[in-house]
């Protein structure tokens, strides 16, 4: 789903009035409509309803609102924060409702549903004076919220809070999602989110210049590799698994396991000999290449081993579990000089720091860091990224337009030029050492199948994130493993196959 800022929105509905003669006033009764019809289904007719309404057209839909709700006989009232300097559609629906003597609040009382009509998506300026002490009343209301395209208060473009928010339970956007609804700290203002058709022409939408989007499941079908009847093992690619370490056998185990759970065909371990009856315990499917170590860790003397070897695989992912070393540059470096598509992670990605400017045109690359990964990285304060995450991944991507970037938080990122996707699964129990190698794996064992780099990782991300929402539905975020991950893979893919997600 493609997502606007709050000014490309404004010019899609001026399009939409002027090239298809759609009247104004049509597209605000289409948007409270439209509104009405989701929110009845939340409310009863025992609910004690508040609209709270501003003076431009986010106002005018909630007067539209107001009016339908009362026509159905539901208790509702009207909080009309301002009467003087209204948008014109906005006072023809104000008027309306003074007509049909519907009532009037002056304040917040004993209401057990608000629906936050204040400011909508073109706000730019920070809430002062008696907007500010209603939101901060609607905040502390113990009413359920509901905010009409964006809660009041949060920048349509980048999610931050202009002076103080509405916190609303239910987001209902109008037409399609806004940026600054999955950005942080947006995102957790907005609560549950849905997109309300209010009928106008999607080819408005898709003609907007705008390469940001939303990962949503509707997609990901498209992007699930394709299968053969004919076909063997070698069909669905060979990965090699360069990492591991005394300290960290597990790592490359859940790496390659979850690369196997995504359908590569066939899997080799290359890690120090010290841990291979581990891995071999763990990992029943892989083959094994057995490098060089000391102290339970891969040497440089390896890279004459990979070199010979590099060319049988259709995809390398380096990086689990391996240490920090020069000898680790010194092995990354020898893999980064072939054409070889690779997925860098964890601390592959610190070997790659000094590494990165020199390999600016290097094809078919995924990098998989986490936040404080991409700081050290691009040397960036990673209080400058969490607070702008886009804008310093387009930066890196801008720089390495052949880089597939994976940029992991709880609201995580895949960008590759000027292209982002934006994915908003997943819950808190990927809080655990282990969670990346997982992805890794899954981003691999796809991109050995579809030799395309951004596709796995737009993939290999909601597979990732959304497994760990299902698990939600047998564990707490307290016990989910890592490894519990395996549990829900085929599920999803599954469910992608039978259109059943």
């Amino acid at each position: 789903m493609k997502l606007l800022s709050g000014k490309q929105m404004a010019s899609v509905d001026k399009r939409a009035i002027e090239e298809y003669d759609i009247p104004s006033l049509q597209l605000m009764e289409q948007a409270g409509t439209q509104l009405y019809y989701a929110i009845k289904d939340m409310v009863s007719k025992d609910d004690r309803i508040l609209i709270v309404c501003g003076s431009g057209n986010n106002g005018g839909d909630g007067y539209v609102l107001a009016r339908l709700f009362y026509g159905e006989g539901y208790q509702v009232e009207l909080l009309a924060l301002e009467t003087k300097d209204l948008s014109e559609d906005c006072r023809v629906n104000l008027d309306f409702c003074a007509d049909l003597h519907l009532d009037f609040a002056s304040e917040i009382g004993n209401h057990n549903v608000i629906v936050d009509a204040i400011f909508g998506t073109g706000l730019s300026r920070n809430i002062e004076g008696k907007y500010k002490d209603i939101i901060e009343k609607i905040n502390t209301s113990d009413a359920k919220v509901i905010s009409v395209d964006i809660p009041s208060g949060i920048n349509s473009s980048d999610g931050k809070v202009l002076g103080v928010a509405v916190k609303a339970d239910i987001t209902l956007t109008l037409q399609t999602a806004k940026i600054g609804l999955y950005l942080y700290p947006g995102r957790v203002y907005s609560g549950k989110i849905s997109v309300l058709d209010i009928g106008i022409p999607p080819i408005l939408i898709d003609e907007v210049n705008s390469n940001i989007y939303l990962s949503d499941k509707a997609m990901m079908k498209g992007l699930l590799p394709k299968r053969s009847i004919h076909s063997n093992k070698g069909t669905y690619g060979k990965i090699l698994c360069v990492g591991g370490s005394t300290k960290m056998s597990g790592a490359i185990s859940m790496a390659a396991i979850a690369a196997l759970r995504s359908g590569c065909g066939l899997l080799t371990c290359a890690i120090p000999e010290s841990i291979r009856s581990i891995v071999a315990t763990n990992v029943l499917e892989s083959m094994y290449l057995p490098l060089p170590e000391k102290d339970g860790q891969i040497t440089k003397e390896a890279t004459t081993v990979l070199k010979e070897q590099l060319d049988n695989y259709s995809c390398v992912l380096i990086g689990c579990g391996i240490g920090r070393s020069e000898d680790i540059v010194d092995v990354l470096q020898v893999i980064l000089d072939s054409d070889v598509p690779l997925l860098i992670d964890a601390d592959g990605l610190y070997a790659l720091k000094d590494l990165l400017p020199h390999y600016k045109h290097r094809e078919h690359l995924i990098i998989t860091p986490h936040m404080k990964e991409f700081s050290r990285l691009i040397n960036i304060d990673v209080d400058k990224i969490v607070d702008d995450p886009i804008k310093h991944g387009l930066q890196f991507t801008a720089e390495y337009p052949n880089i597939t970037l994976v940029l992991k938080s709880e609201t995580s990122f895949v960008m590759q030029g000027d292209r982002v996707y934006i994915n908003t699964y997943g819950n808190n129990g990927l809080a655990k050492g282990g969670s990346g190698d997982v992805l890794a794996g899954i981003i691999s064992g796809l991109n050995a199948q579809k030799q395309n780099e951004l596709e796995s990782a737009i993939l290999g991300m909601f597979l990732h994130a959304y497994s760990a929402d299902l698990l939600l539905e047998e564990q707490t975020v307290y016990s989910i493993l890592p490894s519990d991950l395996f549990k829900k893979i085929d599920v999803i893919i599954k469910g992608l196959e039978g259109d059943t997600l």
